[in-house]
């Protein structure tokens, strides 16, 4: 239908690489402009790889294809040419390292990896270890020393070959029925192994209904896709597009603004060359922009300073009438420069796959002059659950989308009942959040020659049926508003009962402690067994180095503050500053401990979604907890 539509249309644009080159051990960029394929063309080249496929693995109904490669056009391609086929695609995040891969073929026995040239280091660490492989097909450049180390009998081919083998030998394709499943998502986890979540070709169109009737998205949409496809929202975003559509133009985290890390100087950033109208974000990234906006704003004059204040007191105020953006005065004067950031189109943003605060939906909304709405949805539901209207300022998660029910379980060891809407002092239903419908998953994959009895007690557990309909249990905990809006009040294994019976929700503490500019990452620990939290911080270099100026440590160097119990002293002022009259004196860490070490995907501090790994952190961080409970911590 969309190609019917909307044929000779720009449906998938990407930059070339013009120029490689290291600038003081670090990979810098020069990128050419957008270049792009159209409606037609796309289903050429997926028809091309899907028949080239067949033609060098015998791919038939049903078998699965493993996909390991960063967001990019080949990416989708690859995708939708298994999916021509009625094969599935086993997702695995190009952050996973060999164990990960391992874990998602072994467990699938997939015969066919698509690789990305640049992880391939990483199957080929672990291919001896995987008897079903046969084929890897490779994205991109690849060495021909590295693809010798592929262990004999396991074929190599770049996946323009299999184009071009297609190209020369069509086939028919083969849909898929709508119960047949389209894709085994390894989520990348906070604890353990991957888990692969199945998810049925009713599932992902589901889960597309529900997101096209809640955005007014149209074919004149331009979409930039940097988040990994390998995550459920990104890949519920393209979908949407596609089906609508609109053109979706590939960029990176690290090249989306002209200051990205990896771009070569000059070269402008994906948003700006694209001028994109749509975009998600992950509140994690949203949280960066705020505070590299703020840093900008903190280096102004004096003078600009009071302006630019007085223009983000007046977005506010615009914001809680119902408004976009700051007045046009102030939007002409200051604002309009930011929005160039994102190339100065942009009508609306989605924020989704953890909490955004309050401040920074407010922040950016005002910058930008465009809606920032939250979704609220998870792998196990296909991403979809809830999301707030453009044209709704209410706080929450939004409303549930049309595809979808939302039930609330009570919780009574939390102190969460249905019945909680006749208390005066709640005056809403709260409960644990169970989402239902169409678009909720068939279960954890468990494979036959592997068993795994703690995912099949999930299988057990975590879904249920209530009068014919199909829930997941989420863990998290809701509340409705009397305009039908749902709010994330607590998360059940977030919760920490102190040494006197309060609870401690550690998330709702940590996103509180992230409104401070000083704060890049933070992570709050508590015990029951003591009165007190206390919290590991993750500092941001700028601010804090100024604050040490305002110490009298202007002098030191950043790894002796951070051993500084003065620094530590005035950054956990700056925190209970923040939190005041949002936390509760027993939620606000008594003590802390620094560390300037960004957590990343890389180290395995976060999932590729930016979700804390809390065993992760708290394995690396054990001394600096202990320390603070033994009054030894800053």
């Amino acid at each position: 239908f969309a190609i019917a539509r909307n044929g000779g249309r720009p449906a998938m644009g990407e930059r070339a690489i013009e120029k490689s080159e290291m600038v003081d051990g670090f990979e810098k960029l020069t990128l050419s402009d957008y270049k792009w394929s159209t409606f037609t063309q796309v289903k050429q080249r997926v028809g091309n790889v899907a028949s080239g496929l067949v033609d060098l693995a015998s791919l038939k109904k049903g078998d699965r294809v493993v996909i390991y490669a960063d967001t990019k056009m080949e990416w989708q391609l690859a995708a939708q040419a298994v999916f021509a086929q009625g094969c599935s695609v086993v997702t695995i995040y190009a952050t996973l390292g060999p164990e990960g891969v391992e874990h998602g073929v072994k467990q699938t026995q997939a015969e066919v990896v698509i690789c990305d040239g640049k992880l391939l280091k990483n199957l080929l660490a672990v291919a001896p270890n995987c008897p079903s492989l046969k084929y890897v097909v490779t994205m991109g450049d690849v060495s021909p020393d590295a693809v010798k180390k592929l262990p004999r009998g396991v074929a190599h081919e770049k996946l323009r070959d299999v184009a071009a083998r297609g190209a020369r030998k069509p086939v028919e394709a083969t849909p898929p029925a709508p119960e047949d499943t389209a894709v085994i998502m390894y989520t990348s986890g906070t604890t353990g192994a991957p888990k692969g979540v199945v998810l049925s070709h009713s599932n992902v169109c589901a889960t597309m209904a529900g997101l096209k009737s809640a955005g007014n998205f149209t074919n004149k949409d331009v979409y930039l896709a940097y988040l990994p496809l390998a995550h459920i929202m990104e890949m519920a975003a393209e979908m949407v597009m596609l089906a609508t559509g609109a053109a979706i133009g590939y960029g990176s985290p690290q090249t989306l603004t002209d200051t990205g890390l990896k771009l070569a100087a000059g070269t402008r950033g994906d948003a700006p060359t694209l001028k994109p109208t749509f975009m998600v974000f992950a509140p994690a990234v949203l949280d960066r922009v705020r505070q590299a906006v703020q840093a900008k704003f903190a280096a102004a004059s004096p003078t600009l300073r009071r302006i630019i204040n007085a223009g983000l007191a007046a977005g506010e105020r615009e914001f809680h009438a119902g408004r976009n953006g700051s007045t046009w005065f102030y939007n002409a004067l200051v604002f309009k420069k930011v929005q160039k950031l994102i190339g100065g189109r942009v009508r609306c943003m989605i924020s989704g796959s953890a909490p955004l605060s309050r401040e920074t939906q407010v922040f950016m909304q005002t910058c930008f002059r465009c809606p920032l709405r939250q979704g609220y949805g998870l792998t196990e539901t296909g991403s979809a659950g809830t999301i707030g209207a453009f044209d709704d300022t209410d706080e929450g998660v939004g409303q549930v989308l049309t595809s979808v029910r939302v039930a609330l379980k009570d919780w009574d060891e939390g102190g969460y009942r249905f019945s909680d809407a006749r208390d005066p002092a709640v005056r809403m239903p709260r409960g644990e959040v169970l989402i239902g419908g169409p678009v909720v998953c068939q279960g954890y994959y468990v494979a036959p020659h592997m068993p795994d009895k703690e995912l099949e007690a999930k299988n057990a557990t975590e879904f249920s049926v209530i009068d014919g309909v199909r829930y997941f249990h989420t863990g998290d905990i809701g509340a409705f508003t009397d305009r039908g809006q749902l709010l994330i009040v607590d998360r059940k294994k977030d919760l920490v009962k102190l040494q006197q019976g309060e609870y401690v929700a550690l998330s709702k503490v940590e996103n509180v402690m992230k409104q401070s500019p000083l704060v890049a990452s933070a992570l709050c620990y508590a015990r029951s067994s003591e009165s007190y939290c206390v919290a590991l911080v993750v500092v941001n270099p700028k601010p804090f180095l100024k604050l040490a100026e305002t110490q009298g440590l202007g002098d030191q160097s950043l790894e002796a503050l951070l051993k500084a119990k003065v620094m530590a002293d005035a950054v956990q002022a700056e925190i209970a500053a923040a939190a005041k009259g949002k936390l509760a004196p027993f939620e606000v860490p008594k003590k802390i401990a620094l560390d300037a070490e960004p957590w990343t995907p890389e180290n395995d501090m976060v999932t590729a979604a930016f979700k804390l790994k809390r065993a992760n952190i708290y394995k690396q961080f054990q001394g600096a907890i202990d320390g603070m409970y033994k009054g030894k911590g800053r």
